[in-house]
């Protein structure tokens, strides 16, 4: 079967259609993106250099949102090689939510994934098969997800961030950590993505100092009177700034450390993971 490309598409030199595949209008690809057998590019979407979708996979579609017609005017941008395995949906934007869903550079969205209106995702993320994210979803760069996690519509994923498989996560996970379960709690911090990532052991140490003074102790981050300059200690890390930020601005509120007893201790997991935090690469 031919492949079936809108007049008002425009496709960039080096592209390559599968049979049956679809190319809807106003819908830009740009070099080198491949489209495998039925594959489907929907309607005012982009798709930047050498992306690929793989069989049946559906970028671009209307919004699943009973208040945005299908011929609403939103729009979906993805960046640079990104990779949208088998029977992976993207949704556009909604007329209520700001009208555009947004994908960075080099994420891999493997089977079955599915990415709601008006998410924003980084660069470099990976979601693993039958991952869903609600509308409005923000997610940063680097944050891998476990096959069959659910993210709740308006959730903030923060940089390095790490979601185990099967979780359902209906609040923001700050940078750097792990979260699990359903609902989803943390479980310290993600310190394999973050040695993978390069940062320094004394990051990793202060990382770890800032989420025990903010996630998992009883106050919250706040009584103790030396906090300020604890606070301005832990701010010199550019990486730990953003982790406080991130904390500071959520309005859906951070899921719960785990493992708390009665005297507000962490258990085991979270300890495995503050020791380990602790250990050069």
């Amino acid at each position: 079967m031919t492949p079936h490309v809108h007049p008002s598409a425009r496709l960039h030199p080096g592209v390559v259609l599968g049979p049956g595949a679809v190319v809807g209008p106003e819908a830009e690809l740009h070099a080198e993106c491949v489209l495998g057998p039925y594959a489907v590019v929907g309607p005012r979407t982009t798709l930047g250099p050498r992306c690929r979708l793989h069989a049946f996979a559906v970028v671009g579609g209307d919004a699943q949102d009973r208040r945005t017609p299908p011929d609403a005017p939103t729009r979906l941008v993805c960046g640079a090689e990104n990779v949208f395995r088998e029977h992976v949906t993207v949704s556009r934007g909604s007329l209520h939510g700001g009208g555009l869903t947004r994908l960075g550079a080099g994420n891999l969205l493997m089977a079955g994934v599915h990415v709601g209106h008006d998410c924003h995702l980084g660069d470099g993320i990976t979601l693993a098969n039958n991952v869903s994210l609600a509308g409005h979803v923000h997610v940063g760069d680097r944050v891998g997800i476990g096959g069959h996690a659910a993210v709740h519509q308006f959730v903030r994923l923060g940089t390095l961030s790490f979601i185990a498989a099967n979780a359902m996560v209906s609040q923001d996970v700050p940078p750097g950590c792990l979260a699990a379960g359903d609902r989803a709690r943390l479980y310290g911090l993600n310190v394999t993505g973050l040695r993978r990532a390069g940062v320094p052991a004394e990051v990793r140490r202060a990382w770890h100092s800032a989420f025990r003074w903010l996630c998992a102790s009883p106050g919250g981050g706040g009584e103790d009177g030396d906090m300020a300059g604890h606070e301005r200690e832990l701010r010199l890390h550019p990486q730990i700034s953003d982790f406080i930020d991130f904390i500071r601005a959520s309005t859906r509120g951070i899921c719960r450390a785990a493992g708390r007893s009665a005297d507000d201790r962490v258990d085991a997991p979270f300890e495995g993971e503050a020791d380990a935090c602790l250990t050069d690469p």
